[in-house]
């Protein structure tokens, strides 16, 4: 089988455990691009905080952000997609959060999408406070959350321990098909989970979906490449699912190729033994 489309993710799989894009697997890049084939990044981060890893692969590499709510031709081309999450339903969600002692995140609508908003903490979170930390420049504390959400933002996020998050997951399934719901594990504190609530309709995999009917690229003639759990659906999705070398046992499992780590140009490997 020969392929079209490549959907890269972009920390733990282009980018190394340095955050940044090897050398090898940039040239990797410019090569596929070379030889016309459709590059892809498809990353849960925002416009804003991905905007440094797409501003150093090749300018026509299409972005997706948001896990899929956001997706644009190229950094400088046009807007192919933006979906938010309606502002009544996003309030709902907040205060059935916060009812079961979590402190939620709320993103600033896409396209900008430049703000975290979060309220005061309720109680000691490792994930949080390093990831407020990390996103100083974005994080906004306001005295209440109500204040934000007069307008309908990208998406809510939530973090603790793995089974509270679970558990949380399973409860909001009766909100049913008005969201989607997106799990990763913590690359950055033990056993920590982050659970992304998103608009209905958005996800990696309808993210793909949407670029195989605008580019006429059949799913069988995908590769989609990534090291976490919020990566499953375009793993499966995809016809080559790729899981990293540094990814978990159950995202291996579901793929079709582990390839070398993120550390080892796993995302050349790829590109040079299945994609070219």
């Amino acid at each position: 089988m020969s392929y079209d489309l490549i959907a890269i993710d972009i920390d733990g799989t282009l980018l190394t455990s340095r955050r940044v894009i090897s050398p090898g697997t940039l040239q990797a890049l410019l090569r596929a691009v070379a030889a016309g084939k459709h590059v892809a990044l498809c990353t849960g981060r925002s416009l804003t905080s991905g905007r440094s890893a797409a501003e150093r692969v090749p300018p026509s590499t299409t972005l997706i952000f948001h896990s899929g709510a956001l997706i644009l031709e190229s950094l400088d081309g046009p807007l192919l997609r933006a979906v938010n999450m309606p502002h009544g339903l996003a309030t709902g969600l907040v205060d059935f959060i916060k009812r079961r002692g979590h402190d939620p995140l709320v993103y600033e609508p896409v396209p900008e999408s430049r703000y975290i908003w979060f309220e005061h903490p309720r109680s000691a979170n490792g994930w949080r406070e390093r990831y407020l930390e990390a996103n100083a420049d974005k994080a906004v504390q306001v005295d209440g959350l109500d204040q934000v959400l007069r307008r309908d933002p990208a998406q809510i996020a939530v973090a603790g321990r793995g089974s509270s998050m679970h558990d949380l997951e399973a409860e909001l399934a009766e909100y049913g098909d008005r969201i989607g719901t997106i799990m990763s594990r913590s690359t950055l504190v033990d056993d920590y989970w982050c659970l992304e609530i998103v608009p209905a309709g958005v996800s990696k995999a309808k993210a793909l979906a949407f670029l195989g009917e605008r580019y006429g690229i059949r799913r069988e003639r995908m590769i989609s490449v990534g090291d976490n759990f919020n990566d499953l659906d375009m793993i499966e999705y995809a016809g080559l699912g790729v899981a990293m070398g540094n990814a978990p046992g159950p995202v291996q499992r579901a793929a079709d190729l582990i390839a070398p780590t993120n550390d080892a140009d796993g995302v050349a490997h790829v590109i040079d033994t299945r994609l070219l």
